[in-house]
């Protein structure tokens, strides 16, 4: 867990939380097996892969002792020895995504709010801990829509402090907001808006910077 992680404590954090979860677990491929928009049964499924056996590789013969790797012809030995070393391959392949599955569950509890804890208490799962907090905490579009239509138009009022804060919060919503395709803040109508806030706090350079923006806006 980072500075940068975002802790899931109201539905306005659950598309930075759950774009983070899936950052985090696209690092080990594992995505495809705990994404909640999906219904279970078209989750990719995590499966320890099956042991070698000899008896898999050998033909039973009139002469055989009963010691299987005794019996073996060179063909067939050659052939198990391949078989277990791509078993240990993916054995151990398995080992690692299983292991990076559990953190990942881990993950989920520790980066939510400690009184939505009691929603996951019983989900033993990645998946079904998702799957439970989308329920809960996943805001609808519209609801979605109406959260960052209020942010952008706080930030519409003029900063009186903390303006590089002020700024960094502007691009953020901006950025959210287009990728949501709200209408409302569409370019260069974020451009001008942008302008209007900042104008009382260097007139001359956002007068100028409004003109051009509207020469422009006449022209396209």
């Amino acid at each position: 867990i980072t500075r940068t992680t975002v802790i899931l404590e109201k539905p306005a954090d659950w598309e930075e939380w759950i774009f983070l979860r899936k950052d985090s677990a696209d690092r080990h491929h594992l995505w495809s097996m705990v994404n909640p928009d999906l219904d279970e049964a078209a989750l990719e499924k995590l499966e320890e892969p099956a042991a070698v056996e000899p008896e898999q590789y050998h033909d039973e013969a009139k002469e055989d002792t009963g010691v299987v790797l005794k019996d073996m012809t060179t063909q067939e030995f050659q052939r198990y020895q391949q078989a277990e070393r791509n078993y240990d391959r993916a054995l151990a392949r398995y080992t690692i995504k299983r292991k990076a599955l559990n953190d990942f569950t881990q993950e989920i509890g520790r980066t939510i709010s400690r009184r939505h804890i009691h929603l996951i208490q019983s989900n033993n799962t990645a998946y079904a801990r998702l799957k439970k907090l989308k329920k809960h905490l996943c805001p609808s579009t519209a609801e979605r829509e109406l959260q960052l239509i209020a942010k952008y138009r706080q930030l519409q009022s003029r900063p009186r402090s903390n303006i590089d804060n002020w700024l960094e919060e502007w691009l953020h919503v901006v950025r959210m907001c287009e990728a949501a395709q709200l209408l409302d803040v569409t370019s260069p109508r974020a451009q001008r808006d942008f302008l209007l806030a900042v104008k009382g706090l260097d007139d001359t350079w956002a007068t100028t910077q409004q003109a051009t923006l509207f020469r422009a806006q006449l022209t396209a």
